[in-house]
């Protein structure tokens, strides 16, 4: 009789467009399914990606939230959750997931919880600080997406260097190594003429320091005045970048195409992808960008120097600095040699280090500690 199935719950805020939910997607994507029966519990919302989870044959679990305030006695209803589907283990994603899991995991009896911490700016508010390292005492594991956020968390949140260890990020580089028709495309997407595009696909919010690129894009538009820059992705700050590429003179050469599927596509679009974030872990846009082949510029914080090596897979230049983004962003441009070398590397880079196989295989081995 073969051995049952591990009983694996992920626990995320949601399954909406972004680097956290997609760990979560790629582990439903390409973990053991004989060996593993996963499913997943979103905590606050739903979201773009549930249909393509549930395609894969992964219950979705949503817990709704209470209309006003905060409901303080949310992880009872994980527990009632973990109880009924006799869930083995968790694997948690950032705070609330961490809490709520973690404490609903100890009512229930699941025999091992498993936390990813996926990067955050530290020192982050005492009490999450606080509360995840009460959580860590109960977890098997504390994973950092980098080993930048794992020497955060051990400095910040004092988590013992024991129960902490780094599992890199992977992605499923297939549906990124796709042909496109790109006139169509830039058809499709309004942008007229021939002339070269920069992209980046991101969360409209301070930490990815979109205001610095289009800070740049003035100097930008003076090198290659054919340029378009295309943003895709939602957030806080939507109003405000569409008012500061106005109050730039920028505005006919800025794209804003909101929350978007198509990604890969969109990869195979761009010239150039740009990523001038002020803090990260280990971005999963810049895997994408790596499996799609396509260059990249990007700010040289978190983990990002563990995926980019400065001038052979990638561009590396400090934050908030416009004008030295504007020179790498341009230099890029007129330099086909030097983008193709890029690509190749970044290739390479990925396929060795950062696909979603390796990733979930180091996962699974935690999962299956018990067994």
């Amino acid at each position: 009789m073969p051995d049952a199935k591990i009983k694996l719950m992920q626990i995320t805020h949601d399954l909406a467009i972004g680097g956290l939910q997609q760990v979560v997607v790629n582990i439903c994507r390409s973990i053991n399914r004989e060996k593993f029966d996963v499913s997943v519990l979103c905590l606050r919302a739903l979201g773009e990606f549930v249909p393509e989870v549930e395609k894969l044959g992964v219950r979705v679990f949503y817990l709704p939230q209470k209309e006003k305030g905060t409901d303080y006695f949310s992880f009872l209803k994980v527990a009632r959750i973990l109880r009924q589907e006799q869930i083995d283990v968790i694997h948690t994603h950032n705070t609330q997931p961490f809490v709520d899991g973690t404490l609903g995991a100890l009512l229930s009896g699941v025999k091992t919880i498993v936390h990813t911490d996926h990067a955050r700016d530290f020192p982050d508010k005492t009490r999450y600080m606080v509360a995840e390292h009460l959580m860590s005492y109960f977890a098997y594991r504390v994973i950092g997406v980098s080993e930048h956020t794992t020497a955060n968390l051990v400095h910040y949140e004092k988590i013992s260097p024991r129960k902490i260890m780094t599992i890199e990020n992977g992605l499923d580089g297939s549906r990124f190594q796709i042909e496109i028709d790109r006139p169509a495309k830039r058809k499709e997407l309004g942008i007229k003429g021939s002339g070269p595009i920069i992209g980046l696909g991101v969360r409209l919010t301070e930490q990815k320091g979109i205001t610095y690129l289009l800070q740049a894009m003035p100097e930008i538009i003076k090198a290659v005045p054919d340029v378009t820059l295309v943003i895709a992705g939602d957030g806080t700050l939507k109003n405000k970048l569409r008012h500061e590429a106005e109050t730039l003179g920028i505005k006919e050469h800025i794209l804003f195409l909101g929350s978007r599927l198509d990604v890969p596509q969109l990869l195979k679009l761009f010239d150039i992808y740009v990523l001038p974030s002020l803090w990260e872990g280990l971005p999963m846009v810049l895997l994408e960008a790596m499996a799609a082949r396509c260059p990249i510029v990007a700010t040289d914080v978190g983990g990002v120097s563990n995926m980019i090596t400065d001038g052979k897979n990638g561009i590396l230049v400090e934050p908030e600095n416009p004008r030295r983004l504007a020179n790498e962003i341009v230099t890029l441009l007129t330099n086909s040699e030097l983008r193709q070398r890029l690509v190749e590397n970044g290739a390479r880079k990925f396929n060795a280090d950062f696909t979603a196989d390796r990733m979930t295989k180091k996962y699974e081995k935690l999962y299956q500690r018990m067994a």
